[in-house]
């Protein structure tokens, strides 16, 4: 089935991309699964209906194609154009179009990689050479990463980066990026993010910073979404480390979100960790995560606990099962990234059986 996808796909682009080299890789992912909630906050209209579903939901397909043009003067050109679909839908999700993930072109050479269009910013990007056990979550059912969950809350994919990450120096890397924003006569809501890090077989270790400036996110909300707002500002600090002994891994991270409204900052942590396990055709992860109250409002805190296991049929291929538990307290409304959404107060599991398949 993936061959015939990917032959289609190449088939359309044949005139246009004959004399060019292209790659087409990519990965199917998809599984079952099952989402049991409380009652807590249910009635009519209210997100959560507190009902038990069964839902074929993807784990984030993707299909990419890239390519890389030796320039006469040194150096190489490379785009990337990767675009998002769905193998299972239950939500109505948008975000499907052509490009819909990361889109660019950039310039590599000595110096380091400097690329221009739709991307991850820093933030995000750093994190899987900081904390490896953390960021390798197994499907979108048990992943806490991303502004409705608890973990590189201000880590996003937007779509006018300028971004720059320097070449591996003994082991050191930094990268940062910033995101033009839509300027006007009374706002500047421009993004910064930077961080740095360092790598060998054994540690890894780094930290990021992320500045969404002129942009206000409800301190009410377990979501960050950010809003133009003259005067105000959301930042973020991330800290962590990760340890690696022979198929062992063990990763933590310190994560600070501020949200200034431009009379009052507040702030909230989250404290995460993770172990890892791989044996013959085996891998294993668990991670704990607590995010604390936001500074003045009670009972906005929530914990998370995943087990995730994944069985290799192939090289490009496994089967992955997971469980994830999610305890908000009166005022949160964390999820996961698998797009339920809960109601304030809300406890919910997710249990997922599913196959990835990467091409």
């Amino acid at each position: 089935m993936n061959k015939l996808m990917v032959l289609s796909l190449a088939a359309i682009f044949a005139a246009p991309l004959a004399q060019a080299e292209v790659s087409i890789t990519g990965s199917v992912r998809t599984a079952l699964e099952y989402v049991s909630p409380d009652s807590t906050g249910v009635k009519a209209g209210s997100k959560s209906d507190g009902e038990n579903k069964l839902l074929l939901n993807d784990q984030s397909s993707r299909i990419r194609f890239s390519g890389v043009d030796k320039l006469d003067f040194g150096g190489d050109l490379v785009w990337v154009l990767e675009s998002r679909f769905r193998v299972g839908d239950p939500y109505n999700k948008e975000g499907t179009a052509f490009g819909s993930r990361d889109t660019y072109i950039g310039y590599k050479g000595d110096f380091g990689f400097a690329r221009f269009g739709k991307m991850d910013n820093a933030y995000k990007n750093i994190y899987k050479n900081i904390a490896p056990a953390l960021e390798g979550s197994m499907n979108d059912s048990s992943s806490y990463m991303g502004s409705s969950s608890m973990l590189r809350r201000l880590g996003d994919r937007q779509g006018s980066v300028i971004f720059y990450e320097t070449p591996s120096l003994g082991g050191f890397g930094a990268q940062a990026s910033y995101t033009i924003g839509e300027k006007t006569d009374k706002v500047d809501p421009s993004d910064y993010n930077i961080g740095a890090f360092y790598k060998d077989k054994m540690f890894n270790v780094g930290a990021s910073y992320s500045l969404k400036d002129d942009q206000n996110s409800d301190y009410k909300s377990s979501k960050i979404s950010s809003k133009a707002t003259s005067g105000a500002s959301i930042s973020g600090y991330m800290v962590g480390a990760n340890v690696n002994y022979a198929d062992f891994g063990l990763g933590a991270t310190w994560e600070r979100v501020t949200r200034d409204d431009g009379k009052m900052s507040r702030d909230q942590d989250t404290y995460a960790v993770a172990a890892t396990y791989k044996v013959d055709k085996f891998s294993f992860q668990a991670a704990y995560l607590n995010v604390n109250d936001v500074d003045s409002y009670a009972d906005s805190g929530a914990d998370q606990y995943t087990l995730a296991a994944a069985y290799s049929l192939s090289k490009r291929t496994r089967l992955i099962g997971s469980y994830s538990q999610v305890n908000n307290d009166k005022n949160s409304t964390f999820t996961t990234e698998s797009g339920y959404s809960v109601n304030a107060g809300q406890d919910v599991g997710f249990f997922a059986v599913g196959v990835r398949s990467d091409f």
